[in-house]
């Protein structure tokens, strides 16, 4: 059983979103989906004249927090 889980993701200034990868797209199922909007504020902080967009996605894991996993990524790196 799943639900549904607000999410929160940058996008510049054409409406192309942040990936994973830290490049603009306009593919919005590639984008960086952060759990907590101030950790989305602090990673839109690195790139000018972006904002902090909500969306609701489904999810079957409401309690994930992908944020943390890039933040693993981004550490090991």
């Amino acid at each position: 059983m799943g639900t549904m889980v607000t999410r929160y993701r940058i996008e510049d200034e054409v409406g192309r979103v942040l990936t994973n990868e830290y490049f603009f797209s306009y593919e919005v199922d590639d984008a960086l989906q952060f759990s907590c909007e101030d950790e989305a504020l602090e990673e839109a902080a690195a790139f000018p004249r972006t904002t902090v967009e909500r969306f609701e996605r489904y999810s079957t894991f409401p309690d994930f927090f992908l944020s943390e996993a890039v933040s693993v990524e981004r550490s090991a790196a």
